[in-house]
């Protein structure tokens, strides 16, 4: 029932348990003496023919001031005390879990991505947090006190009546043994509908972001009815775990309620017999519906309890999901680049069905640009992911500097690298916002600047709010090319020492696509360039361009001399030249890498 891993997070929160513990305490013993106190009243101070009847209210009044003072002035503040420091510890312990989700998807590598929905992994962020709060508060709130006042019950009862209080034990042994029985069921039950609800989840988040994509292809209805399946199956799951939770509240209940009225009638029969006083019945029975509150909660914990376990479960699996990108125990800080990056017979595959890459060799020198280009699923993009270290190589090294890039720490690895793709993410605050992203302290002014060098300020002191001017989910309000633009003047903005363009062009019309061409030239100066391209108008003064196919580097030069060669390169260029009108292209001019 209780996640080893969960301790840390339930120790670090022990002094507000402690105290909601002992808040508890006396927020529901003090209660337990009321029906004592009855039973003096009736069997002793009423039947007393010691007091006259004055002195008899007298007490009556003393007793009646006594438990006023107590449940004001004790059950009162420490009620408060209980329901704050359960509350602080719950919610400090939810908001950990929170964090510590957060950083491991922040942690996992893009593989992990690739093979799980972003709905999926949001589930364990909401539904699944959400499910453990209930469990914190049945099982710090709830479940200890409650079985330390049904002990404490069962032991007045035990001193008042023994037979009537093993009568009302075994009744109490039925009610754990069914509930009991109806939560391994309901364990089962609970894991599959979570599950389900999990793979809900991330199919709406998916529809959701392509709704757009949906309207156009007419997809609606097909949408809506694979919906009404989805919605089915996890229905039929929710069904069969109300049954069972039904099944068990009505059989507990029935044998909760039924209890005081067996209790009752025997207890009555005692005091026929002359075995019970009428003071030790009336204490009795109240104390029976004592009894009942405890084992109502208890009963109805179980759920609730079921729940948050499996959840936590799922929470703790998420969260020791192993990493294929580990750094070293100690990793070199890699301040600055300094010499070159080499590829030393790479290869990778992301699966064992197809080889990306196939023992590629190259070497990229500072203070110069390249180019990759090929047709497409040719290994491009593996290329600058396994730089980024997004991916290890399967066999093979990628040195920086000499060094292997696993030697690097991570964060000063990707730190000299600024990467603008052909589908960029942008979030939905301000354009400034999206920017300072590759320089969180920078001055409106150098955001400007950045946004200049990228030619992204026309348009955006154009719009209502200029730089600060929310620009809705994944950048919606903006076309294509101004959404590239400011991820080149993100990039721009970061200024690193390898510059990273992953079709950073596509986007862009001829004319636009021309002045970034001049940014880009103007901003390499002192930087590597590495660029991918289908459109080869792009890198034609690249001072190396490396032609793949299949997952090799078949030729290699500068433009000129690939066109020179009559090989695969020439049949590229050709190519497009037939389908498109000649785009215009930046001078020619050297890119300091």
């Amino acid at each position: 029932m209780f996640n080893k891993q969960f301790t840390p997070y339930v120790r670090k929160e022990a002094l507000f348990y402690i105290w909601g513990f002992v808040g508890s305490l006396f927020r529901f013993l003090i209660p337990l003496s009321v029906p004592l106190i009855l039973k003096y009243i009736f069997d002793v101070l009423l039947q007393s023919s010691t007091y006259t009847n004055a002195e008899k209210v007298e007490k009556l009044f003393l007793i009646a001031i006594c438990m006023v003072i107590t449940f004001l002035f004790i059950r009162y503040p420490m009620e408060y005390v209980r329901q704050y420091c359960i509350h602080t510890a719950n919610n400090n312990i939810l908001k950990k879990l929170r964090q510590d989700i957060f950083d491991k998807i922040h942690s996992l590598d893009a593989k992990y991505f690739t093979e799980n929905k972003s709905g999926e992994i949001g589930t364990r962020f909401f539904d699944d947090v959400e499910k453990v709060k209930g469990y914190l508060t049945a099982t710090f709130g709830n479940i200890f006190i409650e079985m330390i006042v049904l002990l404490t019950v069962v032991g007045i009862m035990l001193v008042l009546n023994p037979k009537l209080a093993m009568i009302s034990i075994v009744l109490i042994t039925i009610q754990f043994l069914l509930a009991h029985f109806f939560s391994k069921k309901f364990k089962i039950s609970t894991k599959n509908m979570m599950n389900e609800r999990s793979i809900l989840n991330g199919f709406i988040f998916e529809k959701i972001q392509g709704a757009f994509i949906s309207k156009l292809f007419s997809a609606e209805k097909r949408d809506k009815q694979e919906l009404n399946e989805r919605l089915g199956q996890y229905e039929v799951l929710t069904d069969k775990q109300a049954k069972i939770n039904a099944l068990s509240l009505s059989s507990v209940n029935v044998l909760i309620d039924f209890t005081p009225l067996l209790v009752a009638f025997i207890a009555s029969w005692f005091v026929i017999e002359g075995n019970l006083t009428v003071g030790s019945l009336i204490a009795f029975f109240a104390y029976v519906e004592k009894m009942r509150s405890p084992v109502a909660a208890l009963v109805q914990a179980f759920p609730v309890i079921t729940e948050g376990s499996v959840a936590l479960q799922r929470i703790f699996d998420f969260l020791t999901i192993e990493q294929s990108i580990k750094e070293k125990e100690h990793p070199t800080v890699l301040n600055s680049f300094q010499n070159s990056i080499k590829f030393n017979h790479v290869s990778f595959s992301y699966d064992q069905s197809r080889q990306i890459l196939n023992r590629v060799h190259f070497t990229i020198e500072k203070g110069k640009t390249y180019a990759f280009v090929g047709e497409s699923g040719g290994g491009k993009s593996t290329i600058l992911q396994l730089l980024m270290r997004m991916y290890d190589a399967s066999c093979g090294d990628v040195l920086i500097d000499g060094e292997n890039i696993r030697d690097y720490s991570i964060s000063s690895l990707r730190d000299q690298m600024g990467i603008v793709t052909q589908d960029n993410f942008l979030y939905s605050s301000s354009i400034k916002e999206n920017i300072k992203l590759g320089k969180p302290d920078a001055t409106d002014e150098e955001v400007e600047l950045a946004a200049k060098k990228a030619f992204a300020d026309e348009f955006i002191t154009k719009l209502p709010k200029g730089y600060d001017t929310e620009i809705g989910e994944r950048g919606i309000k903006l076309s294509g090319g101004q959404k590239q633009r400011i991820s080149l003047a993100r990039v721009f903005l970061k200024d690193p020492s390898i510059l990273i363009l992953d079709e950073a062009t596509s986007a862009l019309d001829n004319e636009s696509e021309k002045l970034v061409q001049q940014s880009v030239f103007q901003v390499g100066r002192d930087k590597t360039v590495i660029m991918i391209a289908h459109r080869l108008s792009t890198i034609v003064n690249a001072d190396t361009i490396f032609v793949l196919k299949n997952g090799e580097i078949i030729e290699s030069g500068s433009h000129q001399s690939l066109l020179n060669l009559n090989g695969y390169y020439k049949e590229l260029h050709s190519k497009q030249n037939e389908l498109e009108p000649k785009k215009p292209s930046m001078k020619k001019a050297k890119l300091v890498s």
